[in-house]
């Protein structure tokens, strides 16, 4: 129940937001990240706010494609679970930072299909990397909970 809280917290938090709009600003900051990696495969890439332009397209990175979907599903399950703050905080750092860098790595794949193969974009994106990252949130939290329950951690 805890982590039902926890994730509509969240998902409310960076989803419906009016006057500062923190998913926005995190994809403002990961986008030239992304267009870096994009230009280093040979593919010339603009970051323009959350667009990242491309030569033959435009990948508009929204919620969900900035890869906030997954970090926040991982936020909460590190949140509900009763373990140290101080336990919880080194895997969330670590969590979230993990999760960022797949997730720009993700985006340098997309930028590369769809420019040389258009016609599994819808897929790659829709399916295979959305699900790849939805499960390794969950891999990591999992992770988390069987070295809490291993080390044989206190509670708070």
């Amino acid at each position: 129940m805890f982590y039902l809280l926890n994730i509509v917290l969240l998902f409310l938090l960076f989803s419906y937001q009016k006057t500062f709009d923190l998913q926005v600003v995190y994809t403002n900051f990961m986008n030239p990240i992304v267009s870096y990696f994009i230009n280093l495969i040979g593919i010339k890439a603009i970051s323009v706010g959350i667009d990242i332009i491309l030569p033959s397209s435009i990948l508009k990175v929204i919620f969900g494609c900035n890869g906030l979907e997954a970090i926040l599903i991982f936020i909460a399950g590190i949140l509900a679970f009763r373990a140290k703050l101080k336990d919880k905080l080194i895997y969330l750092g670590q969590g979230m930072l993990f999760l960022a860098i797949v997730n720009i790595f993700r985006l340098v794949i997309l930028a590369y299909v769809i420019e040389y193969h258009n016609y599994y974009f819808a897929f790659m994106h829709d399916y295979v990397t959305q699900d790849i990252m939805i499960f390794l949130a969950i891999l990591i939290f999992l992770i988390f909970t069987q070295k809490m329950k291993t080390s044989n951690k206190g509670v708070i």
